[in-house]
């Protein structure tokens, strides 16, 4: 196969910033099959593609995993009341103020 690409240079560089600019869809599942076997023919034989796929690859599962620890939102000011109630208090007599 690699054979195959140093006898076509010119097929090799259209596959390769094919494979560039369709990563994502590559990724998401919206190719269609001969556009994703092109993708994985070409990164079976380039190296820097196939590291590019799987870094891509990474990262876009880093960010699904972020999405599904969703915290709930507070805002700026319940924020502010809540750690004001949560520190401790000494009045000019040094003693905690009536809760």
């Amino acid at each position: 196969m690699m054979r195959a690409a140093l006898l076509h240079p010119l097929r090799f560089r259209r596959d390769h910033g094919f494979t560039r600019t369709q990563a994502s869809a590559y990724l998401d599942g919206e190719l269609g099959p001969d556009d994703r076997g092109r993708i994985e023919s070409h990164t079976h034989m380039c190296p820097p593609c196939a590291r590019f796929m799987a870094g891509l690859g990474r990262t876009v599962s880093a960010l699904g995993q972020l999405r599904s620890t969703e915290t709930p939102r507070v805002s700026v000011s319940e924020g502010v009341l809540a750690r004001l109630r949560d520190e401790p208090h000494i009045d000019g007599a040094g003693a905690p103020p009536p809760v």
